[in-house]
């Protein structure tokens, strides 16, 4: 087995384990403090308005209507426009636009070429053109092209713009200049290497059938270290936000579920209220070892 394929291995290994723990550890998180942001996509019947079953006299006797449909559109709409890059700002929202898509078509293409390895070992023929050849070259070419141009305007956008740059971290311009190295990478392996991604379709299934062959072409080898090391890095990095939304989206901006007495949500709440607190803040007061609780009928709150 090559040091490539040894390193491909190690490095896919890294990612998924990675993505899974930092799922396991946002799904182990203690309850949020509620958001009360309206409107709420699984509202059945006042989303357009921003209304709430709790506006119902007498909600608590009634059963709650929600509509997955409701989450899932919302969902569609943010991945594929980026509404809320749109609206909150504008500037970054087609560089964002083009950056993402150009990601999605070649995650898309890298599925492809696993499913195409797949079909091969398991013999599905109709799926051959998955093994390279002109249909995922121009795919390819059009994902680097999308990828490319999107990194180079947030880059130029961030750099160019004060404001903007003085508000971003270190990371936000590693992961750009990593990206672009990334796919400028994929670029010349695409020129000079493997236009018709038969190369990589060989790869990727010596992989999946754990025979891995020797002997892939330089440019190859360098686009896949730069984007194997990103996404070993990936799960560690802010851009986990590519799963985290669910997380913050369905347990934090979309919670509205009603806290009732001799139900979960209330027991889970109070367990809550008796960690103590460490937060000086003025309107807290907190010293470590009063709780939540004690915070809360200090306020007069309870």
């Amino acid at each position: 087995m090559s040091v490539v394929a040894i390193l491909g291995y190690l490095l896919l290994a890294g990612f998924v384990f990675g993505s899974l723990y930092k799922a396991f550890r946002y799904l182990m998180m203690p309850m949020h403090v509620r958001w009360e942001l309206y409107p709420v996509a699984h509202e059945k019947g006042k989303v357009a308005y921003g209304g709430s079953y709790f506006e119902e006299l007498d909600w608590w006797t009634k059963p709650r209507e929600t509509s997955v449909v409701g989450e899932i559109r919302t969902i569609l709409e943010e991945v594929f426009t980026l509404k809320a890059v749109r609206e909150n700002n504008p500037s970054l929202w087609l560089p964002s636009l083009l950056f993402h898509y150009g990601l999605y078509l070649m995650f898309l293409l890298g599925v492809g070429l696993v499913v195409g390895a797949a079909a091969g070992l398991f013999g599905f023929p109709g799926l051959g053109w998955l093994a390279g050849g002109k249909v995922l070259s121009v795919w390819g070419a059009v994902g680097l092209s999308l990828g490319t141009v999107g990194c180079a305007l947030l880059l130029v956008r961030r750099l160019g713009d004060a404001a903007l740059r003085n508000a971003s971290t270190p990371a936000d311009f590693l992961h750009l200049w990593w990206l672009l190295a990334v796919f400028l990478a994929s670029w010349g392996s695409w020129l000079w290497a493997d236009r018709q991604y038969t190369v990589a379709a060989g790869f990727v299934k010596g992989l999946v059938s754990f025979s891995p062959a020797g002997g892939v072409p330089l440019l190859f080898t360098v686009q896949l270290v730069l984007l194997g090391l990103f996404l070993a890095y990936l799960p560690w990095s802010h851009m986990t936000h590519m799963f985290a939304k669910y997380f913050t989206w369905h347990s934090v901006r979309w919670d509205d579920a009603p806290n009732l007495a001799g139900e979960a949500y209330r027991e889970k709440a109070l367990k809550l209220l008796m960690l103590p607190v460490s937060w000086s803040a003025p309107h807290i007061k907190g010293d470590g070892r009063k709780t939540w609780l004690d915070v809360v009928q200090e306020r007069g709150e309870s």
